[in-house]
């Protein structure tokens, strides 16, 4: 009867052994949380603090492409999408050598 006492204690205290290291481990990563969310709430900060002193320079809502007629952005878009083509034809016959330029 005795040796089955020891076995109950025995196996109560591997239990509670067990059990500490876990909430021990446990208590580690709380402490490693909380600073990485300090850290992480720091930078928020930071980058909030910048974001105020660049929001004058961000457009306003009328000025959105969001907000504006799809048509004339459209117009807009093929507009500088052949301008940048000319520009780039222009460059492109500058380049060239005498006797693959055109002649007209």
């Amino acid at each position: 009867m005795w040796w089955w006492l020891m076995i109950w204690v025995c196996l109560l205290l591997v239990a509670g052994v067990y059990l500490g290291t876990r909430v021990w481990a446990l208590w580690g990563q709380t402490k490693d949380l909380g600073a990485e969310l300090a850290a992480a709430e720091r930078r928020l900060d930071a980058v909030q603090g910048q974001m105020e002193l660049l929001g004058e320079r961000i457009r306003s809502p009328e000025q959105l492409a969001v907000f504006a007629d799809p048509a004339t952005l459209r117009k807009e878009r093929e507009r500088a999408r052949a301008a940048t083509r000319h520009a780039r034809q222009k460059r492109r016959a500058a380049s060239r050598p005498a006797w693959a330029k055109h002649v007209d």
